[in-house]
C-alpha cells in the first residue's frame, strides 16, 4: 500500500497468519484474584483472566475480540495487558446477554500472553478471539473547522497536522499561580519539566477554573485568571502553544463547584443544564434562566479568547472535557443533550462573539462514547485522557486505534491529559504517535512530573528527534504554513435550534414533577407502573429526568430500571420486556437524565428480541436499593423521536404502585420541587373573556401585562402555544387556521388572570 509519509505511522502492519479468527476459551485461562469459572464462562469479579498460550506465527497488529456479558448494573472498564505490559483500557457496556467488544493489540512472533486485568472488574467472559487487523489510513483535514480562522489559528492547526503521525509535541498542565511571574519559563510546573529533562515543554496547559462561577469576581480568583492569560501570551511569544481546559463551575452561581454529588468529597453541584431546553427537545429555551446563565459564562470565556485574538495569539481549547464520564455536571445526561451543549459553546463563541483563534478539541471519556460526538465540523482534534500507573510508559495504542476506528480518520489525535508520559520508543514501535501529551501538574501536590514519570524517560524522550520541545519550535512569526495535506473538510455552520417554552416562563406556571416516597426497601426493590402508553413505534430510546432525594441504600444510591408489558389481550401473549440498559445509577443527592434503550429486551432464556413498541399495555419504573427510604422525583418521560409518555404535569399522568410493591411505596404525588406538593385547580374556570369565532380565539385582556394563551388537549397536556408575551388592554385575536381538527381547552394565564374555554376546531 502506498501512503503519504505523514500517515505512514498510522498504517499498522496486519498479520496474515490465519484466515479465520482463533478462539481461546476463558475457562481454560489462568484465573487469579477471585475470578472463577462458572460452567462455560468465567465470572471475573475483582480478579484477572490471563490467556497464556496465544501462539502467533508473525509479529504485527491483531484484533482482540472479547465475548462478554455485563449484567452488573453499569458500564465497566478493564485493562488489557499483552506480555506483561499494559496495552490500554477497554470499555464494557452493560449487556444482559453475551456480546462482543474489540480492540487492536500488538503481538510478537511465538507465544504471547493476553490478560484482562481488573480496573473495575465485574464482567463475565466466555472467550476471546484473535483475528487479522484491518488498518485504516488517516486522511487529516487541511484546515481548521472554523471558517475565516485567524492567520495564527491556521498556522497552529497546520503545525499540528503536518507533524501528526511522525512527531509528538511535549506538554505540561499548570496548576498553582501563587508564585507565577509573567514568564512561562519561570512557572513552577514548567520548571519541574526542565529540571527533570533539561528542556522546556512546547505546549503549556491552562485552566479557566476560576474565570466563571460564584467567586470568580473575588480578588484571588481574578488574579488567577489574569495570570494564566499573561502566561498564555508569553507561551505564544516564546514560540509555544497555549492550551486551555475549562473546569466549568455551576453557571447558576449557586456554588463554586463542577463535580456532581458522589464524585467529590468537597463542594458539588446539582446544576441541570437540560432545564435550558424546550421540554422534550434539544432546542434552547432562550427565555429560561438556565439558558441565560449558560450563555453568560460562555460569553465571559469568549472575551478571554478575544483578548488573545487582538494580540494575534492562537490557542487550543478543550471545553466540557471527559464527556460521558459521570463526575462533571455537563455529563450527567444523554449524549445528544451533551452534544447540543458543546455545539452551543462553539456557535456562541464563533458566530456570536467572533472568536476565530481557537483550535477546538472534543474529548470523550473513552473510545466507546460515539453517541456524545457533537459532529466533525465542531472540532479539529480528538483527545482522550489516560492516567496509567506511575512509571507505566505504555503508548496507549489501544485507545489510539480505537479512536481512529470509531470516530473516523480525518481528525488529529491527542493525549489531552495523562499521568506518566508515553515513551517515544513505544509510540513509534506501536505506531501510535499522539499529536501531543500533557501530564497533569506538579504543583498543588500533584506530583505528576517527579512522581509518575521516570527521570530517565523524561531525559531520553525530550532529547528524541521525535519529541518537539520549546527550543525546537519554529517561532510563529517565522512559521509558514505548509500545504502537504489535501483533504478539505467542511467548516462549521449554525445548527443549534432556539425557541421559548412559554409554559416554563409564565409567571404563574410551575413545573410539576412526580414524587414517589418509598418506605425502607428490601432486596426486591419497588415497582411503579403507568398504563397509558402510546404507540412508540420508531423510537429507539426513552429518557426520564430523575432526582434521588432519599438515603440509606447499602451502596449510597439507587438503581432505576425500565420495562414494558406487552399487551396480550388479543393473543394472550403478555410479555415482560425489560430494557437491556442497566446503567441508571444515582448517588444519594444526585440528579440525572436516564436514557434507556427500548429497541431490545432479553428473555429469561437469554434470547434477545425486539420490543413490541406498537403494542404496549404498561411501562414500569423499578427502583432497587436495599435499605433506601425517602423520595425520588421523576419528570419528562419522552422518547428520542419526541413521543411523550408523561410530563408529570397533572394527576392523570402519575404512575401507581404495582400490586407487589404497595407496601414499599408510601405515596405518589405531584410536586413543584422535592417535598413541595403541587396545588392544582382541577375544575376548569370557564370565562366570558374568551370567545371563539371564525376559526379564531378572541381574548378581552382586562389589563395590560404578560399573558400566555395555550391549547390544552383532553389529556391535560399543553399542545399549542398561541401567544406568550405582553398584551395591551382590550380585544386580541389569535388564529386557529393551522391547528389540527379536534376538541381543545383554551387556557389563558397571566397578570393575575386565569381562565379557560372549550373549543371545537373543525
Amino acid at each position: 500500500m502506498k501512503t503519504n509519509k505523514l500517515f505512514l505511522t498510522a498504517i499498522l502492519t496486519a498479520s496474515a497468519v490465519f484466515a479465520a479468527p482463533v478462539t481461546y476459551e476463558a475457562e481454560d485461562a489462568t484465573l487469579s484474584g477471585g475470578a472463577t469459572a462458572s460452567g462455560t464462562y468465567v465470572q471475573m469479579k475483582e480478579g484477572d483472566i490471563t490467556f497464556s498460550n496465544v501462539n502467533i506465527a508473525s509479529a504485527g497488529a491483531y484484533t482482540l475480540t472479547i465475548h462478554y456479558k455485563n449484567g452488573y448494573g453499569s458500564p465497566k472498564t478493564n485493562d488489557i495487558s499483552v506480555n506483561g505490559s499494559k496495552a490500554g483500557s477497554l470499555d464494557f457496556p452493560e449487556s444482559n446477554s453475551f456480546t462482543d467488544v474489540s480492540t487492536a493489540i500488538n503481538l510478537t512472533a511465538g507465544v504471547n500472553s493476553i490478560a484482562i486485568t481488573k480496573n473495575w472488574g465485574w464482567i463475565d467472559v466466555d472467550y476471546i478471539t484473535i483475528s487479522e487487523y484491518e488498518a485504516k489510513a488517516f486522511n487529516i483535514c487541511n484546515a481548521p473547522t472554523t471558517k475565516d480562522a485567524t492567520d495564527a489559528a491556521k498556522k497552529l492547526y497546520n503545525f499540528l497536522a503536518n507533524n501528526f503521525g511522525t512527531k509528538t509535541i511535549s506538554g505540561i498542565m499548570t496548576g498553582s499561580m501563587d508564585n507565577a511571574t509573567a514568564s512561562v519559563k519561570e512557572h513552577e510546573d514548567v520548571v519541574a519539566v526542565y529540571t527533570q529533562s533539561g528542556k522546556y515543554p512546547a505546549l503549556v496547559g491552562f485552566d479557566f477554573l476560576n474565570a466563571t462561577g460564584l467567586q470568580a469576581g473575588e480578588s484571588w480568583f481574578k488574579d488567577y485568571t489574569s495570570k494564566i492569560m499573561t502566561l498564555a501570551k508569553d507561551t505564544w511569544t516564546q514560540g509555544g502553544i497555549p492550551a486551555f481546559t475549562w473546569h466549568w463551575n455551576d453557571p447558576s452561581d449557586s456554588v463554586m463547584a463542577f463535580y456532581v454529588p458522589g464524585a467529590n468529597s468537597g463542594a458539588t453541584t446539582t446544576f441541570d443544564f437540560t432545564k435550558a431546553f424546550v421540554t422534550g427537545t434539544t432546542n434552547w429555551d432562550t427565555l429560561s434562566t438556565t439558558y441565560k446563565a449558560i450563555v453568560s459564562d460562555i460569553d465571559e470565556i469568549a472575551q478571554l479568547f478575544l483578548d488573545l485574538q487582538k494580540d494575534n495569539v492562537a490557542a487550543i481549547f478543550r471545553p466540557v472535557h471527559e464527556s460521558g464520564g459521570n463526575w462533571f455536571w455537563w455529563s450527567t445526561h444523554t449524549g445528544a443533550q451533551f452534544a447540543a451543549l458543546y455545539r452551543l459553546i462553539y456557535e456562541r463563541m464563533v458566530f456570536d462573539n467572533g472568536v476565530k483563534n481557537v483550535i477546538w478539541v472534543f474529548n470523550p471519556q473513552d473510545v466507546g462514547k460515539t453517541g456524545w460526538n457533537p459532529g466533525e465540523t465542531y472540532y479539529d482534534v480528538l483527545g482522550i485522557d489516560i492516567y496509567n500507573d506511575a512509571y507505566d510508559h505504555s503508548s496507549n495504542y489501544a485507545a489510539f486505534n480505537g479512536l481512529k476506528d470509531k470516530f473516523g480518520v480525518t481528525k488529529i489525535l491527542a493525549l489531552s491529559e495523562n499521568g506518566p508520559i508515553p515513551d517515544v520508543t513505544n509510540m513509534q514501535n506501536d505506531q501510535a504517535v499522539w499529536s501531543w501529551w500533557m501530564p497533569w501538574y506538579e504543583s498543588w501536590n500533584g506530583g505528576y512530573v517527579t512522581q509518575k514519570t521516570a527521570k530517565s524517560v523524561w531525559q531520553s524522550n525530550m532529547a528524541s528527534e521525535n519529541i518537539i520541545t520549546l527550543d525546537e519550535m519554529p517561532g510563529w512569526a517565522n512559521y509558514t504554513a505548509g500545504n502537504s495535506l489535501t483533504n478539505v473538510c467542511p467548516t462549521a455552520t449554525r445548527t443549534s435550534a432556539f425557541g421559548a417554552d412559554s409554559a416554563k416562563n409564565d409567571e404563574n406556571y410551575k413545573n410539576y414533577m412526580m414524587q414517589v416516597t418509598y418506605n425502607t426497601l428490601g432486596e426486591s426493590g419497588a415497582n411503579i407502573e403507568f398504563t397509558k402508553v402510546p404507540d412508540l413505534t420508531g423510537a429507539k430510546t426513552l429518557s426520564v429526568e430523575i432526582s434521588n432525594n432519599g438515603s440509606g441504600g447499602a451502596d449510597g444510591g439507587l438503581w432505576v430500571g425500565l420495562a414494558f408489558v406487552r399487551d396480550g389481550s388479543a393473543d394472550e401473549q403478555w410479555t415482560w420486556e425489560m430494557s437491556n440498559t442497566t446503567s441508571c445509577w444515582l448517588n444519594d443527592g444526585a440528579s440525572s437524565t436516564c436514557e434507556f434503550d427500548i429497541t431490545k429486551y432479553t428473555t429469561e432464556a437469554g434470547d434477545t428480541l425486539d420490543t413490541d413498541l406498537g403494542n404496549l399495555f404498561s411501562v414500569t419504573l423499578m427502583v432497587a436499593a436495599v435499605g433506601f427510604s425517602g423520595n425520588v422525583t421523576f419528570d419528562n418521560m419522552i422518547t428520542d423521536n419526541g413521543i411523550v409518555i408523561s410530563k408529570f404535569d397533572s394527576n392523570k399522568e402519575l404512575f401507581k404502585a404495582a400490586e407487589q410493591s404497595a407496601a414499599d411505596v408510601k405515596d405518589i404525588i405531584l410536586v413543584t420541587e422535592a417535598g413541595v406538593p403541587a396545588k392544582i385547580n382541577t375544575k376548569p374556570s370557564f370565562t366570558k373573556a374568551l370567545a371563539f369565532t371564525n376559526s379564531a380565539i378572541q381574548f378581552q385582556a382586562p389589563k395590560a401585562g404578560h399573558y400566555t394563551i395555550d391549547l390544552i388537549g383532553t389529556n391535560g397536556a399543553r399542545l399549542h402555544s398561541l401567544h406568550s408575551g405582553n398584551l395591551s388592554v382590550g380585544l386580541h385575536s389569535f388564529s386557529l387556521e393551522n391547528i389540527q381538527k379536534g376538541f381543545y381547552i383554551v387556557r389563558v394565564k397571566g397578570n393575575g388572570f386565569q381562565g379557560t374555554r372549550p373549543v371545537l376546531v373543525k
